[in-house]
């Protein structure tokens, strides 16, 4: 989930680029409005946001856009966070076993699959809704080498045998993440969950999520938490081992590169990279204490205040 404001002013900034393409893209062009799915966790809609296909969540007279789709250049990740979160590619000592937590319209996993010809992912979504949008608007096909779970995040982490190389966690719905997807206690079982050399990304919404306390809890499971800025959000990535030094980063970035020629390169943002960053005054985030997703956004919304673009 990005950033509030910063998703709607992405999306309005980029109805210049307009343009032909597949059946999803002239629907869009031809109705605004395409499709919708209610669960019982969210009502889902998918609708059209200048050239991009977007999924988005109510709430009241509030609309968050969760993930944005170009049919006519499925490679492209609009939102910055989603560029950012690839930055743990550059971490995990492999890229073999790819875990996402959090799905959406899939579009990290799919950008993954699509340049990591030697990587299994396997995305887990709560909501069966949101999987259905996915697979029908957002180009998703499963296969070999992408999975899709419909469960819980935190139960899945907990009772599968599989190991996972990177584990990325980006579960969201408009301005609530829940709570038991950002503890320490959560972020335990997923150390369990890694390989050696491993390493774990993080979307933090600043508006739902405090940086600070993420860092906190992080550090309290993992022996490093670097910070990166993404957009409106920030992307933080925990892992075990020594240290990591710029030079160490940018020369496995290099090395991704030459071999997979990735659309956005991690080099750059590494540039960015706040290395073991302190959380001073921070708490940690518990099961037993864990006051996140009820901003004074979400309130906002829940008593139908109009929000301001």
């Amino acid at each position: 989930m990005a950033q509030i404001l910063d998703r709607r002013a992405l999306a309005a900034g980029l109805l210049a680029a307009l343009g032909g393409g597949g059946a999803a893209w002239a629907q869009a062009s031809r109705y605004g409005a395409i499709d919708r799915a209610e669960s019982q966790y969210a009502t889902t809609y998918i609708d059209r946001q200048g050239p991009y296909i977007a999924m988005t969540f109510g709430i009241n007279e509030c609309l968050f856009t969760e993930s944005l789709y170009n049919p006519n250049d499925p490679g492209e990740l609009p939102v910055a966070y989603t560029r950012t979160m690839t930055v743990a590619l550059a971490y995990a000592r492999a890229a073999g076993a790819i875990l996402e937590i959090g799905f959406g319209g899939g579009r990290t996993a799919s950008y993954l699959h699509d340049f990591l010809p030697q990587s299994r992912i396997t995305c887990v979504e709560l909501d069966p809704g949101v999987i259905r949008l996915a697979q029908r608007h957002f180009g998703l096909t499963q296969g070999p080498r992408l999975r899709l779970v419909q469960r819980d995040g935190r139960i899945y982490a907990n009772t599968t045998r599989e190991r996972y190389d990177i584990i990325m966690v980006d579960a969201y719905q408009g301005t609530l993440v829940p709570f038991h997807l950002v503890t320490r206690e959560f972020f335990a079982i997923l150390k369990r969950r890694l390989n050696a050399g491993g390493a774990v990304a993080q979307n933090i919404s600043p508006d739902v999520l405090s940086p600070n306390n993420m860092i906190a809890t992080a550090r309290a499971v993992f022996a490093h938490a670097d910070l990166y800025r993404a957009g409106g959000n920030y992307v933080l990535v925990a892992y075990d081992g020594p240290a990591k030094t710029g030079a160490q980063l940018n020369a496995r970035a290099a090395a991704l590169q030459s071999a997979h020629s990735l659309r956005y390169p991690l080099a750059p943002m590494i540039a960015g990279r706040r290395a073991d960053v302190a959380a001073q005054g921070a708490r940690v985030y518990t099961d037993d204490f864990a006051p996140v997703g009820y901003q004074d956004r979400d309130r906002q919304c829940r008593a139908g205040a109009r929000r301001a673009d």
